[in-house]
């Protein structure tokens, strides 16, 4: 439904516990997808590159459902010089999704990619 900017990635193992400033800035650009505007200047250039309008529009329509109830980190691995966490979204309807979320070394957005979850 969005996008990464990595190939595939190693099996990730849980994390026992969220990191805090990770998930701030995961739930801050959810909120700027739901909205359907990013904060460009947050991104890699290669992310900033592959967040094509119409992408930013697609993902938004997918998670147009209200605020999120709950937001769980459910794992958490690093490549390439990257941070990934996967976090499961709940919505007050009962809809989830995953929401994979990764900052590079310098702390820029350097992939994100909505799925849905089981």
């Amino acid at each position: 439904m969005f996008f990464v900017t990595v190939a595939a990635y190693s099996t990730p193992s849980p994390a026992p516990a969220a990191n805090a400033t990770m998930l701030s800035r995961a739930k801050a650009v959810f909120a700027q997808l739901q909205a359907g505007k990013i904060d460009r200047s947050e991104l890699t250039p290669q992310m900033s590159a592959a967040a094509t309008d119409a992408q930013l529009k697609g993902a938004q329509s997918s998670i147009a459902r209200g605020s999120p109830v709950s937001f769980q980190q459910e794992q958490s691995f690093s490549q390439a010089g990257n941070t990934y966490a996967v976090y499961l979204v709940t919505f007050s309807d009962g809809s989830k999704v995953n929401f994979v979320f990764a900052v590079d070394s310098e702390g820029k957005v350097a992939g994100m990619r909505v799925t849905g979850a089981p």
